[in-house]
């Protein structure tokens, strides 16, 4: 769909929507992302989320990136993300485990002050998330499904969750890539020049630098928005402003870690590892926590003595064996991983004497369920925007199909999910079941 229609399809919009007249403070995007805000921090030093439990040393500050950050703070760079020195690393990319790095500097490390600073940047970019994700829906299905979109990010409770309670980069990743979405948008739809495209590159620079995973959206994003464009030049100098920049923007770091290690090593060397934990003799599909270097005291000497990269070596190699010698639990094991992708890894879940883990499998599953649905109707509407967000459900899931399937591995297309089923529930009255299709049929059986 080229930019000219495009704009038409968003005039058709603005033209159907109701007179708003004087906007009320509920529909205000920036009073939601206050709201959101001090509901967070309200949670944060009313609940004492910033307490965080001082075991092994607090290793749940953070897990491997608290480590990298100790090690940053204390002057060692960014090495050692285990308990044990085990020298340079390139465990994760490099932007979280500085900020909180830095935290840890003037706060002091693994304090209760570095916590609760975190854990109030952790909640500053989701209540952010709330502006960037009201203007998405806004954009592609208009005032009413926005603001109900932005009200459900900031208040419900399982999305409150990861900022307050996690010390980890996935509501910065998170605020980040709705950014870029809707940089996407407005790229699409702008007859603009080539800087905005290296600001789309750099974005997606520190997007790459924070959570690498989340670089597999670049290419699907990119092409969507470049195929607006109505001339090739355009299209060609608009692919090589971006690509570019983000090379350019991940370039050094890589070439710290070739100046460390003696190889290339784009951002982060641990995807063998991650999967090994999760195909291997001891696995049932699964992180198999007994054997990773973060946890199992065995694995972290060793760990210690080989040195990252020749660990990473030895695991690659491992998993290479595993993969040869028992390809159907590898197929067997993915398909697991697909399932409890979406509808959550089993884990205990005891509330008042009660066990709810079916429970919870059936909410994790319903969301997924009621967000395909809500793509599955933009594809039989023809939304233009389908393929703009069908990648954040089919492609962005791929990698951890192979990997542990953590649930906060998918909280950055939580916001694309949340929209496409507020967007679904706000269309159920227009949607017709064919003729004769009910009860009739079901009695005539």
């Amino acid at each position: 769909m080229s930019t000219v229609n495009l704009a038409q399809t968003r005039a058709d919009q603005e033209h159907s929507k109701p007179s708003q007249g004087g906007t009320l403070p509920i529909r205000s995007v920036v009073f939601v992302m206050g709201t959101a805000f001090l509901l967070r921090l309200a949670v944060i030093t009313i609940g004492h989320t910033y307490r965080i439990t001082p075991r092994r040393d607090h290793f749940q500050f953070g897990w491997e990136m608290g480590r990298l950050a100790r090690s940053i703070a204390k002057g060692w760079g960014f090495s050692s993300p285990t308990d044990l020195d085990s020298g340079p690393s390139a465990w994760t990319g490099p932007v979280y485990p500085y900020i909180l790095a830095g935290i840890f500097k003037v706060c002091g490390i693994y304090s209760k002050a570095s916590a609760w600073v975190i854990l109030a940047f952790n909640s500053l970019f989701a209540s952010l998330t709330c502006g960037t994700l009201f203007q998405i829906a806004r954009h592609l299905f208009g005032p009413t499904v926005a603001a109900a979109t932005a009200w459900t990010w900031a208040l419900f409770p399982y999305l409150i969750y990861w900022p307050v309670r996690v010390v980890w980069e996935v509501s910065f990743t998170t605020f980040l890539l709705s950014l870029a979405l809707w940089l996407a948008i407005v790229l699409a739809e702008r007859n603009s020049g080539s800087l905005p495209w290296v600001g789309f590159g750099l974005l997606w620079g520190l997007i790459a630098l924070t959570n690498t995973a989340v670089l597999i959206l670049f290419p699907c994003m990119l092409a969507w928005a470049v195929g607006q464009l109505p001339a090739r030049s355009q299209r060609s100098t608009a692919v090589a402003a971006s690509a570019l920049t983000l090379v350019l923007a991940i370039t050094p770091w890589t070439l710290r870690n070739y100046q460390v290690f003696g190889r290339l090593i784009l951002i982060r060397d641990n995807l063998a590892l991650e999967l090994y934990e999760a195909n291997n003799e001891s696995s049932s599909g699964f992180w198999t926590r007994s054997e990773h270097p973060g946890n199992d005291p065995d694995s972290m000497q060793r760990f210690q003595k080989l040195g990252e990269i020749a660990f990473m070596d030895e695991k690659r190699e491992e998993l290479v064996h595993f993969v040869e010698q028992h390809p159907d639990k590898v197929l067997f094991y993915t398909g697991k991983r697909f399932y409890y992708f979406w509808a959550a890894p089993p884990q205990a879940s005891m509330v008042g004497g009660f066990e709810l883990r079916v429970a919870r499998h059936t909410q994790f599953l319903l969301a997924s369920i009621f967000a395909a649905a809500g793509l599955i109707l933009l594809f039989i509407r023809r939304h233009p925007y389908r393929w703009l967000l069908a990648p954040f459900l089919l492609v962005y899931p791929v990698p951890y199909y192979l990997v542990n399937p953590f649930p906060r591995y998918k909280h950055p297309i939580e916001p694309v999910m949340l929209m496409l089923i507020v967007y679904l529930l706000s269309e159920a009255n227009r949607i017709r079941l064919p003729a004769g299709f009910g009860f009739t049929r079901w009695r005539a059986l």
